[in-house]
C-alpha cells in the first residue's frame, strides 16, 4: 500500500520572470567601432581602385617618392656644406640618371650577347629537362580533362605590334619622365613640404608626432635601401665570381643581374637561379656539371636571406615575413615588379604611421589623464 506521503499535489506552474536586459545588443561604442572599420574598409577598396586605374602615374610618382626618401639624407649632406637645396637636389639627380646611363652602357654588351644566345639557353634547357615538361604537359591535361577545358587555346593579338610597341615605350619614356621630376621636385620642396604640413596640424602634440613621423620614415626607408644595396651588391660580386669560374661569358651580366634581382623578394633569386643552369647548360657535358653553378647561388642566397641580412638589416627594420609576403604579392598584382621592390618601403611607412599615431594617442591619454582625477575627487568630496 502506498504511503500517503506519495500523494502530493503537482507543483502548480509559476512563470519565470523575465530578465531585464540592462544593456544594448551593440552598445554606441561598438556602433562607432562598426561604422570605422566599415568605412576603413570602403576607404581601402577604393584607394586600390584608384591605384590600379591611374598606375600610369601613381607608380612613377610613388617610386619617386621612396627614392626621395632614400636620397634625402645626401640632399641634406650637401645643404650643411653651403650648397643651396635646388642646385642640391640636381646635382643628386644629374648624378643618378648619370650612374645609370654608365651602367647601361657598360652592360650593353653582354646584355645583347646574351639576349643572342637566349633562344639557344631555352632550347638547352628544354632538352636536358625534357623529362620535366613531359610531366607537367600530362598534369596539364589531367588538369584539363577535371575542368572540361581544352588545352590548345589561341590567343591572336588584334592590334598592329609597332604601334603597340610604340605606345608601351611612351609609356615608358612618360613614366620614367614623371620619376625623374617627381624626385627632384621632392628632394627640392620637401622641407618647405613639411612645414607646409605641419601647419594643418592642430597642436603641438599633433607637430610633435607628424614631424617625428617624417623623420623617422625618412631614417628607416633610407637605412633600409642602404643596408639592401649594400647586400644585393655583395650577391652581384658572389654571382659574378660563380660565372666566372663556371666559364660562362660575360661575368659582369650574371653579377648586375643577380644585383638587380635580388630587389625583387622571393622571385628574384629564383629567376637568377635558373637563367644561371640554363646558360651552365650550353656548354656543360651532362646535367649534374650544369647544376652546381645555380645550387651554389641558391645555396648562397639562403645563407643571405637567413643569416645575412636578418644580422645586418637588425630588428628595428624587420618586418614580419607574412606581412612581407603579402604586401609583396599584393603590389606585385597592381603595380608589376616595380611595385614588387616597392613594396617593402610601402611597408615600413605604414608602420611607421601606426607606430607614431599609437604613441600620440598615449601622450594625448596621458595629458587627459590629470585632468580628469581631479574632477572626479571634486565631485565625490561633494557628494
Amino acid at each position: 500500500m502506498l504511503s500517503s506521503s506519495a500523494w502530493r499535489p503537482f507543483p502548480r506552474y509559476m512563470a519565470e520572470p523575465e530578465i531585464e536586459e540592462t544593456q544594448d545588443d551593440v552598445t554606441p561604442y561598438e556602433h562607432d567601432l562598426i561604422v570605422r572599420y566599415a568605412i576603413i574598409g570602403i576607404f581601402v577598396i577604393l584607394a586600390t581602385t584608384t591605384l590600379y586605374l591611374t598606375k600610369v602615374i601613381a607608380l612613377p610618382v610613388t617610386a619617386g617618392v621612396i627614392f626621395g626618401l632614400v636620397l634625402g639624407p645626401l640632399v641634406d649632406w650637401l645643404v650643411r656644406r653651403g650648397v643651396p637645396q635646388h642646385l642640391a637636389a640636381a646635382i643628386v639627380v644629374l648624378l643618378g640618371v648619370g650612374l645609370i646611363l654608365f651602367a647601361i652602357t657598360l652592360l650593353a654588351v653582354p646584355i645583347a650577347g646574351w639576349s643572342d644566345r637566349a633562344p639557344a639557353m631555352m632550347a638547352a634547357l628544354q632538352a636536358k629537362l625534357a623529362g620535366v615538361f613531359v610531366f607537367m604537359d600530362e598534369l596539364k591535361r589531367a588538369a584539363a580533362a577535371l575542368t572540361g577545358k581544352s588545352g590548345a587555346e589561341l590567343n591572336v593579338s588584334q592590334g598592329n605590334p609597332l604601334l603597340d610597341i610604340a605606345v608601351s615605350s611612351s609609356t615608358a619614356a612618360g613614366g620614367l619622365l614623371i620619376f625623374v621630376a617627381t624626385v627632384y621636385f621632392w628632394l627640392a620642396t620637401r622641407r618647405h613640404l613639411k612645414a607646409r604640413t605641419l601647419r594643418f596640424c592642430l597642436g603641438r602634440g599633433a607637430r610633435k608626432s607628424a614631424g617625428a613621423f617624417f623623420q623617422e620614415i625618412e631614417t628607416r626607408v633610407a637605412r633600409y635601401f642602404g643596408l639592401v644595396t649594400l647586400i644585393n651588391l655583395g650577391m652581384g660580386l658572389l654571382a659574378l665570381a660563380i660565372a666566372w669560374l663556371a666559364g660562362l661569358p660575360f661575368p659582369v651580366f650574371w653579377g648586375a643581374l643577380a644585383f638587380l634581382l635580388n630587389y625583387l623578394a622571393f622571385i628574384g633569386p629564383i629567376i637568377v637561379t635558373v637563367l644561371l643552369l640554363a646558360g651552365a647548360l650550353l656548354d656543360a657535358p651532362s646535367l649534374l656539371a650544369a647544376i652546381w653553378p645555380a645550387a651554389a647561388y641558391f645555396v648562397l642566397h639562403l645563407l643571405e636571406g637567413n643569416v645575412v641580412t636578418p644580422v645586418f638589416v637588425g630588428r628595428r627594420l624587420t618586418v614580419s615575413p607574412f606581412l612581407v609576403f603579402i604586401g609583396f604579392v599584393f603590389w606585385l598584382w597592381l603595380w608589376g615588379p616595380v611595385g614588387a621592390v616597392l613594396s617593402t618601403p610601402i611597408l615600413l611607412v605604414a608602420m611607421v604611421a601606426q607606430e607614431e599615431f599609437a604613441t600620440y594617442r598615449k601622450v594625448q591619454q596621458a595629458e587627459a589623464s590629470p585632468q580628469e582625477v581631479p574632477a572626479e575627487q571634486q565631485a565625490a568630496g561633494n557628494g
